[in-house]
């Protein structure tokens, strides 16, 4: 399920549990629909959430607009951690999410927020390990298949 789909189950009583992204897990738990049991990085240590992908289409086509959406989603990471009171509302303002609801969400998640692709590399490829053992895809792909940090690099590099 999407989470919204996820969080939209749990509200009327579909399903008794679910495993969600903030901030779906505060959004679950301010309409009193549910509680948080256990964080994701209790159950997967440092795992990869919420990351960064293009298509191979894109960087293939476009390798400009890639670059552009890197230098801009580390703009964004480093201006959630130094604002995260306005992050908040700017998330709120695009969902009409209840601002008070998304702060809960960012002071009661357990993740990082991060822009190094080195940092996730190896929880990755753990978790597309699990997709292909439970048969959720065709092969299980290694760290070269998954990762493309050349952008990621040339833009640090350039600072």
């Amino acid at each position: 399920m999407t989470p919204g789909d996820a969080v939209t189950a749990i509200s009327a009583k579909q399903v008794d549990a679910v495993f969600l992204p903030h901030p779906s897990p505060s959004v679950i738990e301010a309409e009193g629909n549910g509680r948080t049991i256990v964080q994701s990085g209790e159950m997967s240590p440092n795992h990869a959430c919420c990351v960064l992908l293009v298509s191979g289409e894109l960087i293939r086509e476009h390798p400009d607009i890639v670059e552009q959406i890197v230098k801009t989603h580390i703009k964004a990471t480093e201006y959630n951690l130094a604002n995260p009171d306005e992050a908040a509302q700017i998330y709120s303002n695009k969902t009409t999410e209840n601002v008070e609801v998304i702060r809960t969400s960012i002071e009661e998640w357990d993740g990082e927020w991060i822009t190094d692709p080195e940092l996730i590399k190896e929880s990755t490829v753990e978790y597309a390990n699990i997709q292909y053992e439970l048969n959720y895809t065709q092969k299980s792909l290694t760290e070269e298949e998954i990762f493309d940090t050349s952008f990621y690099e040339k833009v640090v590099n350039e600072e």
